[in-house]
């Protein structure tokens, strides 16, 4: 059983607060495994649309999570993020404004989780009369979990991810350990080496030929989007009518969505099919003809159904007919619009303010997107969803990454106690500690467990593991799908069991 709660918390922790002062923040708790004396566990939600599509971690005994509670004998917590799902002080919609966004903040947040596990008390059962706790004479007891003398463990994949590394490091008072997946705590605006590790993936999976052809598909269709004729026959080619409206930026981010699977999955059957459309059967290209090969290849991909669905999936302003034209419905193909869900602008907020992450075309041999997608268009984006941002100073005029470097520490933090994962070809891991770029520190890795609360130097291994062939926040799957994740799972637990050895309760 799964119980809500909620705490109240200031929007602003370090200074005048506006109007509203306060805001709900939702959670909830799994409390029918705790013992006395077991830790908190904390499942962060991070920049999720609603929390409660995570209850399963804490609720289903597939999860890894869930067996840590019951090996542990701990109090599970789920915890949203501030202006994700209904844990905001303002609707999020188009019209939220940038002031009123300017609460949003990665310190805001993480002070958010601070003051609310050093005030937290549970009552076991969540008051329910009938509720049984594994442990007889529980029900109905309010326990203090305060982190002074209870340990509290933080868990998280991606940005939670960054956020338990980062909670450990900044509250070791409050956050006892964390296991950080796949987190990517180095704030960077160019991150066209995203696409760089698809293009790895895919060619150690097997599909090289299939980069080739994405590229030669790009080039063709990039050559006829740089001609004002030209481009209304190739928008209207994949789009169908009325395609003419949208900017040719705006066509090329949608050249990327057969590809947006690879991040937490690999190469999905979706990708496999993009890549079989691209290959076609009988009237193989012929590779001594750029141009022609590319003609042949970008209509391939045109007349892909599945082009269109997955543009139409995402599209909240219209519908396009894609390469045949539909005598039904008459279209009205506008892909050049503000995003409408809560992840998409809260998260957008974060990226814009924060931490960068533009993903532009990765230019070069092993381009997977198309040369109109450049990292002014990425910023662009910004500007389009939130117009009164630069006029009211909240927003700034490209992300401030070596701010957000300067104050958490980037990949260069070294909080002790701290467990990081990352699979082999996850775009994110470019921008963790696990990174391997040119431009990191390629920093070493090693999987004996270190001493509790010992912080080591950038110039030691740091306590990780490295998922082969493996995607984001790859060790978070149930085992039954990715029995890999039981390495890095088990490995966690078992430096865990050594840590909290160091751990003393204080009760002064």
């Amino acid at each position: 059983m799964i119980h809500n709660g909620t705490v109240i918390l200031p929007i602003n922790h370090f200074g005048h607060s506006p109007t509203p002062y306060t805001f709900a923040n939702r959670f909830w708790v799994v409390d029918q495994y705790y013992k006395p004396g077991g830790p908190v566990f904390t499942f962060d939600t991070g920049e999720a649309s609603d929390g409660f599509l995570y209850h399963g971690y804490l609720t289903s005994n597939a999860s890894f999570f869930n067996q840590y509670l019951q090996e542990f004998g701990a109090m599970g917590v789920l915890w949203e993020h501030r202006y994700y799902g209904k844990s905001s002080p303002y609707p999020i919609n188009r019209n939220t404004t940038s002031e009123q966004l300017r609460w949003l903040t990665t310190e805001q947040a993480l002070e958010d989780f601070a003051v609310f596990a050093n005030k937290f008390k549970w009552k076991i059962g969540g008051g329910g009369a009938t509720y049984n706790n594994t442990v007889g004479g529980l029900v109905g007891k309010v326990v203090d979990l305060n982190p002074k003398r209870t340990p509290w463990v933080h868990v998280g994949g991606s940005y939670p991810g960054a956020r338990a590394a980062m909670l450990r490091d900044r509250y070791p008072e409050t956050v006892f350990a964390a296991y950080a997946s796949s987190a990517p705590v180095q704030a960077s605006t160019n991150m066209t080496f995203y696409w760089d590790q698809i293009y790895r993936g895919l060619v150690n999976y097997g599909y090289e030929n299939c980069t080739r052809n994405i590229k030669s598909a790009l080039d063709y269709i990039d050559s006829q989007l740089t001609r004002p004729d030209t481009a209304v026959a190739i928008k209207h080619m994949f789009l169908g009518r009325t395609a003419e409206k949208n900017s040719n930026e705006a066509f090329s981010d949608l050249l990327f969505y057969p590809l947006t699977d690879w991040q937490s999955s690999g190469a999905t059957p979706l990708i496999q099919e993009f890549c079989a459309v691209l290959e076609g059967s009988n009237d193989s290209v012929q590779e001594d003809s750029r141009e022609n090969s590319g003609k042949v290849l970008a209509d391939r991909w045109a007349k892909w159904p599945g082009f269109v669905d997955l543009v139409n999936e995402s599209n909240q302003d219209g519908w396009c007919e894609g390469y045949v034209q539909s005598n039904e419905v008459e279209p009205n193909c506008n892909v050049d619009e503000k995003f409408t869900g809560i992840l998409g602008i809260s998260w957008t907020w974060q990226y814009c303010t924060e931490w960068g992450f533009l993903q532009a075309t990765n230019l070069g041999p092993h381009a997977l997107g198309s040369k109109f997608n450049t990292l002014q268009h990425q910023q662009d984006l910004c500007y389009r969803q939130f117009p009164d941002g630069l006029s009211s100073a909240y927003l700034p005029s490209s992300p401030r990454d070596r701010e957000t470097n300067l104050k958490f520490g980037g990949w260069n933090m070294r909080p002790s106690n701290v467990f990081w994962t990352g699979g082999e070809f996850d775009p994110w891991r470019t921008l963790s500690p696990l990174s391997n770029e040119d431009f990191s520190g390629k920093f070493r890795t090693t999987t004996k467990i270190p001493k509790c609360n010992v912080k080591k130097s950038i110039t030691e291994p740091l306590f990780g593991y490295l998922l082969s062939n493996a995607e984001h926040a790859y060790d978070f799957n149930t085992l039954k799908e990715t029995p890999e994740a039981a390495v890095p799972q088990r490995l966690f637990a078992q430096a865990l069991k050594e840590w909290l050895k160091c751990f003393s309760p204080q009760y002064v």
